[in-house]
């Protein structure tokens, strides 16, 4: 049986847009994956508000990459892993940019790497940030740029690491209760990118 560990913020987490709470697996593109590829494993390994390398000192515990060894030591030997990070690195307080965020993308890939060189890669680039996140402030019109930019550093990265590559960006957007998290009908498109993409053979 395959392992396929889903390593992820929010959005893989399955966190409800505005109200919050959390999707049931039947709701969940993790859960909607598992139905899909029965004869495989998904581990859901989603947390809100994790980052690629960043330390979030407003909610410790964030940081991708501390997480990851753990990750990958419960789940050894992981057959696939997908990250889907960065919308989180998007936040004002962490001043960065897509190439910022895809060097910390790319130390993900080089941890996982040096863990076992046989795991399967694949980066996902997550939906684009929207108008209506901004509206706390966590966010402002240089996140969603910053944002709209990760599709092409992540493919660039994939390219240059050998990792396969999911533009989930150019087919999903984020809800438009909280222009963050998905909606029921994101989750599913999300679920079918990913199994289309993992049952490709040419891929």
């Amino acid at each position: 049986m395959k392992r396929i560990v889903c390593f992820g913020d929010s959005n893989t987490y399955g966190y409800i847009p505005a109200r919050g709470g959390r999707y049931d697996s039947t709701a969940r593109w993790t859960g909607l994956l598992r139905t899909m590829l029965p004869h495989c494993e998904i581990v859901e390994e989603g947390l809100n508000g994790r980052t690629t390398v960043f330390d979030d000192k407003n909610i410790p515990g964030r940081n991708g990459s501390r997480a990851l060894e753990i990750v990958l030591r419960d789940n050894d030997p992981a057959d696939v892993i997908l990250i889907m990070l960065g919308t989180n690195d998007c936040k004002c307080r962490f001043h960065t940019d897509a190439g910022m965020i895809a060097n910390g993308m790319e130390i993900l890939v080089s941890q996982i790497r040096l863990f076992d060189p046989n795991t399967r890669i694949v980066i996902i680039a997550p939906a684009c940030l929207t108008e209506e996140s901004t509206a706390d402030g966590s966010f402002d019109q240089h996140s969603l740029q910053t944002a709209a930019e990760l599709r092409d550093s992540y493919r660039r990265l994939a390219l240059r690491t050998g990792c396969g590559f999911i533009p989930a960006c150019d087919s999903i957007v984020p809800d438009s209760a909280d222009g963050v998290h998905l909606s029921p009908e994101g989750h599913r498109r999300l679920a079918r990118l990913v199994y289309d993409y993992l049952t490709d053979p040419q891929k």
